[in-house]
């Protein structure tokens, strides 16, 4: 009776420290709000907090990069802006590093660096990320995710109705 107690509290405990460590992260949340980081500073900051503190896994740690560079357009100092482009650079190129094949990660990359200006000098794959994503993103199985990436390439207007065509399949 008493292990059966101890054990029932026990998976208790561990349930609660789920629930409670996942409550600050909704990826879904994080992959909708992606097109708006870089505008809504009150958004971006709340994402960056609840990444930084909580990423598990490179689609998590993909967007904490690029909230990181988001905060650059939020910030008034010119060497605060450039860390956190920088900072957020490096830790996107070390995921893609380890997850070449993963499509979110590419998909995050192809878009900050076709909207970052060129002085900045971060847009060499983005032909190579919209081949990939052209080529890949069937094969996300999280619908929702599939349809949101989807849905903002679309809008982008980078890829011509063909490409679409193959991007939506």
């Amino acid at each position: 009776m008493i292990k059966r107690c101890l054990y029932i509290t026990a998976l208790q405990i561990i349930l609660l420290m789920g629930l409670s460590s996942g409550q600050n992260l909704s990826i879904s949340d994080i992959r909708k709000d992606f097109k708006i980081g870089h505008k809504d500073e009150d958004k971006c900051k709340a994402h960056l907090e609840a990444l930084a503190k909580h990423a598990d896994s490179p689609v998590e740690r993909g967007y904490e990069a690029a909230y990181h560079m988001f905060m650059a357009k939020h910030s008034g100092n010119p060497l605060k802006k450039m860390s956190y482009f920088k900072d957020g650079k490096k830790m996107l190129d070390k995921e893609i590093s380890a997850n070449p094949n993963n499509v979110e990660l590419r998909y995050i990359r192809l878009l900050i660096q076709f909207y970052t200006p060129s002085y900045l000098g971060y847009r060499g794959n983005i032909e190579e990320d919209k081949d990939f994503l052209m080529n890949n993103l069937y094969k996300i199985k999280d619908r929702e995710a599939k349809q949101i990436i989807f849905n903002y390439l679309k809008g982008a207007k980078m890829y011509s109705e063909q490409e679409l065509a193959l991007l939506g399949r």
